[in-house]
C-alpha cells in the first residue's frame, strides 16, 4: 500500500502520523488514558531493513521519546501523563526468510505482504493490538486479498473415506474383524500365502468403527490442507499414496517376523497415510529453518514421537504401520517439494 493508504487506515483506527519520527520510518501513534500505541511501519523492500539487534534500538529509541511527548508532539500533551508505552512493528513486504527471521526473534511484530493483502502473524506474536488486526485486514483492496485456496484433494480424501464406511456399516459391523478381512482388511497370510496385495491399499480406506474414522479425518483434515498448499494436489496424491504403501508394507513385514503360531492381527485405517501427510510437512517446515507460518518443527516432531509412544503403550494400534507411513512421506516430500513452490 501507499503511505497515503496507510495514513488512512491508521486514522480510521484513531491513530496519528508522527512528523517527527525516526527518518526512513513511518510512526503512528494514539494516546488513550495515559498510554500511547504505537506503531512503527517498516518497509524492508525500500530500504526499511534492519537485524534483530537494530530493532530493538529503533524500538527503544521511539520508546523513550513516547514517554516524553512533549518534547515533539503537538502542545496538547504539555500536561498529559503518560503511563506507559505500547509499541508494535509492522513489516510491510520484504524477503519472507527476512520477515520470519525478525518476526520469531523479536516481540510485538506483524508481517503485511502488499501483494495479497495478507496480515501474517506468527505464532509467538500478539493475536491483536487493541483492535487494529481487524481494521488491517478489513481494509485490504478485494483484488489483493488472499484467494480462499479449497483443499480439493484433502476433502475428497476425506469424502472416499467417509463413504466407503458407511456404506460398509450398511451391509455389516466395521467393529468385526472377520468383516473387515472380507471387505479388504490387511490380513497377513492372505497377502502373502493368497497373493493378495491389493489389500495394502485397500486398507488403507476401511475404518473400525466411527471413532476410528474420525480421528484420522481430523488429523488428515488439518494437516493435509497444509501440505496440499505446498506441494500441489498431485504431489500430495502420490506423498498420501506412497505413505498408505508404505506403513502397510511395514506393518506387513514386521507381522511375518513375528514366530510360526502366532495370530495375526488384521490392518486397517488410513492413519499410515495420515502419518505420511504428517511426516511430509515436517519436511518442509525443516526447508523453512524449522519455522513455518509460525509452526515449529520440534512441536510436530514432540507430536509424532508423542503419537507412536502413545501406540505403543495402548493396544489394538499398528504402531509398524504409523512408523512405516511417516517415514515414507518424508522421504517423498524430499524430493518433490521445493521452495520456490511455497504459495503464501
Amino acid at each position: 500500500m501507499r503511505q497515503k493508504e496507510w495514513n488512512d487506515i491508521f486514522e480510521k483506527a484513531g491513530y496519528r502520523f508522527c512528523k517527527g519520527r525516526p527518518a526512513a520510518f513511518g510512526v503512528y501513534y494514539k494516546y488513550d488514558s495515559g498510554v500511547f500505541h504505537v506503531v512503527l511501519v517498516a518497509e524492508p523492500e525500500n530500504g526499511d531493513s534492519f537485524t534483530a539487534e537494530e530493532h530493538q534500538e529503533v524500538k527503544m529509541r521511539i520508546l523513550e521519546r513516547f514517554y516524553r511527548p512533549a518534547e515533539f508532539l503537538a502542545e496538547e500533551f504539555d500536561e498529559c501523563p503518560v503511563y506507559h508505552v505500547e509499541l508494535l512493528t509492522l513489516l510491510v513486504g520484504g524477503e519472507e526468510s527476512y520477515v520470519r527471521n525478525i518476526c520469531t526473534k523479536c516481540q510485538n511484530v506483524w508481517a503485511y505482504r502488499p501483494k495479497t493483502g495478507q496480515l501474517l502473524i506468527y505464532e509467538n506474536q500478539p493475536g491483536d493490538f487493541f483492535g487494529l488486526r481487524n481494521v488491517i485486514e478489513s481494509a485490504a483492496p478485494e483484488r489483493r486479498r488472499m484467494p480462499v485456496r479449497i483443499p480439493y484433494l484433502t476433502v475428497a480424501l476425506i469424502a472416499v473415506n467417509v463413504l466407503v464406511y458407511l456404506i460398509m456399516e450398511l451391509v455389516g459391523n466395521t467393529q468385526d474383524a472377520l468383516f473387515i478381512i472380507r471387505y479388504g482388511g490387511l490380513y497377513p497370510p492372505y497377502v502373502s500365502e493368497g497373493h493378495q496385495w491389493w489389500r495394502l491399499l485397500t486398507a488403507g480406506f476401511i475404518h473400525f468403527g466411527a471413532a476410528h474414522l474420525v480421528n484420522n479425518m481430523l488429523i488428515l483434515y488439518c494437516m493435509g490442507e497444509r501440505l496440499e498448499r505446498a506441494v500441489g494436489s498431485v504431489r500430495m496424491a502420490v506423498v498420501y499414496l506412497t505413505s498408505l504403501l508404505g506403513g502397510n508394507l511395514l506393518s506387513f513385514f514386521m507381522a511375518r517376523q513375528m514366530p510360526a503360531g502366532t495370530d495375526y492381527a488384521v490392518s486397517a485405517g488410513a492413519s499410515g497415510a495420515v502419518y505420511g501427510v504428517i511426516g511430509g510437512f515436517l519436511w518442509i517446515v525443516l526447508r523453512h529453518k524449522g519455522n513455518l507460518e509460525g509452526i515449529r518443527a520440534g512441536r510436530i516432531i514432540f507430536m509424532i514421537l508423542l503419537m507412536i509412544y502413545y501406540g505403543f503403550t495402548s493396544g489394538g494400534i499398528d504402531n509398524w504401520g504409523h512408523i512405516g507411513g511417516v517415514i515414507t512421506g518424508f522421504f517423498v516430500t524430499i524430493v518433490f517439494y521445493r521452495r520456490n513452490n511455497q504459495k503464501c
